[in-house]
């Protein structure tokens, strides 16, 4: 009975003994490995593209004799870009003519402005990790105004500008003609890889 305890215990005094050594002589406690991946450009879609523009329609109202901005009625369509994975930066700008006269209207709106005002861009993909392009508040006259900026390595995916009706003025100062008045808006998207500009 002595030596099959004594055994036991010198069994146990042997297996505690060797996780020690063992952890005495393991300096190794940390092991560096990597995950790759490469991406590759689709070589048949590779390009920055300006997809959509919005147009703006005001309706009918009443000529007024006193100064007034007027809300847009209709908002149809969007800013719409797609980056499929460029990282030179681009931006969207819009130009407009002036409001002349069309059908039985002659002449043109006189001291007429529009404004395009808060903006709202927002990613396709809501998981999209790259930077929003920015926006600004923009009045539309025949110099080029930015509306969307992405810089160097932002604005990579599918990108919209939106504009509510509400944001969309119209100033039209007294003393102007009653008749219908069309504006020709150009939107033009720059800084493309290819170096070249595409107009909605």
């Amino acid at each position: 009975m002595k030596k099959y305890v004594g055994t036991v215990i010198a069994s146990l005094s042997l297996l505690t003994a060797l996780p020690l050594a063992a952890n005495a002589d393991d300096t190794n406690t940390e092991k560096q490995t990597t995950a790759k991946i490469e991406l590759t450009q689709d070589e048949t879609n590779k390009d920055i593209t300006l997809d959509n523009a919005p147009t703006f329609d005001f309706d009918s109202n009443v000529n007024l004799n006193t100064s007034h901005t007027y809300k847009a009625q209709t908002v149809t369509d969007k800013v719409h870009v797609t980056n499929p994975g460029n990282s030179e930066g681009w931006s969207v700008s819009v130009t407009g003519s002036d409001f002349n006269g069309t059908g039985d209207t002659s002449g043109a709106l006189k001291g007429a402005k529009l404004s395009l005002n808060s903006g709202t861009v927002t990613p396709d993909d809501e998981a999209n990790a790259s930077t929003l392009p920015s926006t600004n508040n923009v009045d539309v006259n025949t110099s080029a105004q930015l509306v969307l900026t992405a810089g160097t390595g932002e604005g990579v995916g599918l990108y919209s500008l939106n504009y509510d009706a509400d944001n969309v003025e119209l100033y039209i100062p007294a003393g102007n003609v009653a008749g219908t008045y069309t504006s020709n808006l150009t939107w033009t998207l720059g800084n493309a890889p290819t170096g070249t500009t595409a107009k909605k």
